[in-house]
């Protein structure tokens, strides 16, 4: 009998360590990307109009590889099972999110016209077969709807359970700001596309910035999920 119940509790905790460790990889590969694209920009002075045009750069294999990187530790996350009556599952939420970030890899953006460093490329197996247009317009919605997957987990999901503690109620508050933040973000990138004011402040490189905050958002709230910033939440606790 004990036996049984050690054999149990050691599988348990193993569920709970894989849980932990993708969640750890999410939050880290969310800092590794915009850190990787800033070193680059200090070293060489290329400062990109967006995450995105790295693709054009010598950056490329980085930016492919850390969001096809995403989209197996996404897919791999399997959380809790929802509720009865919750419709939002761990699960499927994160299928979706795997496939919008396989999807940011494997269909480029148009390239940003003026980019410094870029270089045309040979059309990729998407672009070859629906045309650059089309593959562009799957990269934008794709790219809206990882965001808009990770802003659900950072509104809906991680926030479930009683607040019965301190730590559980500082976790919260710091899933929610980073939401907000995400979607905030987001929202922003998408005026500036549709009032053209991307164009004219170019030189901030807004939408890099803008995309670059939402990432660390995401990406804080994915290792304060993986146990990994008890110190912050340790200080939001005892404010």
């Amino acid at each position: 009998m004990r036996n049984d119940q050690g054999l149990s509790q050691k599988a348990h905790n193993d569920l709970v360590l894989s849980f932990l460790s993708v969640r750890r990889a999410i939050g880290v590969l969310g800092f590794f990307l915009p850190l990787a694209l800033i070193a680059f920009a200090l070293v060489t002075g290329q400062f990109l109009p967006s995450i995105s045009d790295a693709f054009f750069t010598p950056m490329r294999d980085i930016f492919v590889g850390t969001m096809m990187a995403q989209a197996v530790f996404l897919w791999s996350y399997e959380g809790f099972r929802p509720n009865s009556g919750e419709l939002i599952s761990d699960k499927a939420t994160a299928r979706i999110a795997a496939v919008a970030a396989a999807m940011v890899g494997l269909a480029p953006t148009n390239m940003t016209p003026g980019t410094e460093g870029a270089t045309e490329l040979p059309c990729t197996l998407l672009q070859c077969v629906m045309g650059t247009g089309p593959a562009a317009m799957i990269h934008m919605i794709a790219a809206a709807v990882f965001f808009a997957a990770l802003a659900i987990y950072c509104l809906v999901l991680f926030v479930r359970g009683e607040p019965d503690s301190p730590e559980k109620r500082a976790s919260n508050a710091i899933y929610s700001a980073c939401g907000w933040i995400i979607v905030v973000s987001i929202t922003l990138i998408g005026i500036l596309f549709l009032t053209g004011l991307d164009e004219s402040l170019r030189w901030l490189r807004p939408v890099f910035w803008l995309e670059t905050i939402a990432t660390f958002a995401f990406a804080t709230s994915w290792l304060v999920k993986g146990d990994s910033l008890r110190p912050l939440v340790r200080a939001v606790a005892a404010r």
